[in-house]
């Protein structure tokens, strides 16, 4: 359990990198939450630094980790920085004692993983990762409808990202090779879809395939399009993603031995044997927008949760083993045209 130390006994955090997603997604859900106090936050770029003084005037800014930890006392840290700087950043806060939420990608390494693993455990403190997808609201009924057992028992699912071109952000690690610190659409909206999956399906996945184009190693940019195959023990699942797409659309199909549910960007439908079709339709499609402050608002509410709940936190660092497994993996197949790869049942 972590003791409250900061003002009125709130909790001390920073923001560390100050981008898009940070400003419009992560800050607004951390003004909500009134056991909370945001008190710094860290970005390299002098113009992030000035943008973060005209949102929160209240936060002291810094150019570095070694400056704010210099001149902060904080109990967590809140890592939006770009993925190639999210285990090093994470192992640093750790280091310091404090407990770490981080954006996707986690990390991009099993030695980063391994690492950032050893010194939670070390320090006792959480690492845990912001996997907001699952929030969304069409998602989440999606999830309380197999979770009731209305599918019955979950023979395969698929999950479809449709978009036109990559997120246009403040650092350019979108598109990437793959070895070169960032990725193309799988390390991207990829590991979205990967969790979600995992969540449907609720066992340990077993072993991978995967198709890409362009090759990843291959020479060029990162992977534009992707097909994904997920082994489970007694199950299957599937992830296709592309940034070649002629419009903006997720979709989703959950097979069950009782039944099917689809998704169809703002709209769901189950249909099972003997029972009237259950339906639900939401104003924004599960397409719109990139940030999404209000899924993102109740990460930060699981996030306070684990740091009292330590079952919490084991299964959501578990769940980004996996998301890490399974994509490493699927780089591996993809250099290979698609050949199976094992990967770990159990967290190392």
């Amino acid at each position: 359990m972590i003791e409250k130390t900061g003002k009125s006994g709130h909790l001390r955090g920073a923001i560390l990198g100050f981008g898009n997603m940070a400003e419009k997604g992560h800050l607004p859900g951390w003004l909500k939450q009134k056991q909370v106090a945001i008190q710094a936050i860290c970005d390299p770029r002098p113009e992030r630094r000035n943008r973060a003084k005209e949102v929160l005037p209240s936060a002291r800014t810094y150019a570095s980790q070694e400056d704010l930890y210099a001149g902060e006392l904080l109990d967590f840290v809140d890592i939006c920085t770009p993925p190639p700087f999210h285990a090093g950043t994470m192992v640093e806060a750790l280091r310091q004692g404090l407990h770490v939420l981080c954006e996707k990608p986690f990390v991009g390494s099993r030695r980063e993983f391994r690492k950032v693993l050893q010194l939670a455990s070390q320090k006792k403190r959480v690492a845990f990762p912001a996997h907001n997808w699952k929030h969304a609201p069409i998602l989440a009924k999606a999830q309380h409808w197999v979770e009731k057992g209305l599918l019955g028992r979950i023979l395969h699912s698929e999950f479809h990202t449709l978009r036109m071109r990559p997120a246009v952000g403040l650092t350019p690690w979108r598109g990437q090779k793959e070895n070169a610190g960032g990725g193309g659409i799988l390390l991207d909206h990829g590991w979205h879809g990967i969790y979600l999956l995992l969540r449907f399906h609720r066992e340990r996945p077993s072993a991978v395939s995967a198709w890409m184009d362009p090759t990843p190693g291959a020479g060029g940019d990162g992977e534009q399009t992707v097909l994904l195959q997920i082994e489970f023990p007694r199950s299957t699942a599937s992830l296709f993603l592309t940034w070649n797409a002629p419009r903006r659309y997720n979709s989703a199909r959950i097979y069950g031995d009782q039944g099917l549910l689809t998704l169809e960007d703002d709209r769901l439908l189950c249909r099972t044997s003997g029972r009237p079709d259950r339906r639900a339709r939401y104003l924004a499609p599960l397409s719109h927008g990139s940030h999404h402050p209000e899924w993102t608002a109740l990460v930060l509410k699981d996030f306070l949760l684990a740091l009292e709940q330590p079952e919490k936190a084991a299964r959501a660092l578990e769940e980004a083993f996996f998301c890490l497994e399974i994509t490493l993996s699927a780089y591996a197949s993809g250099r290979r045209h698609g050949c199976r790869v094992e990967i770990p049942t159990r967290m190392e």
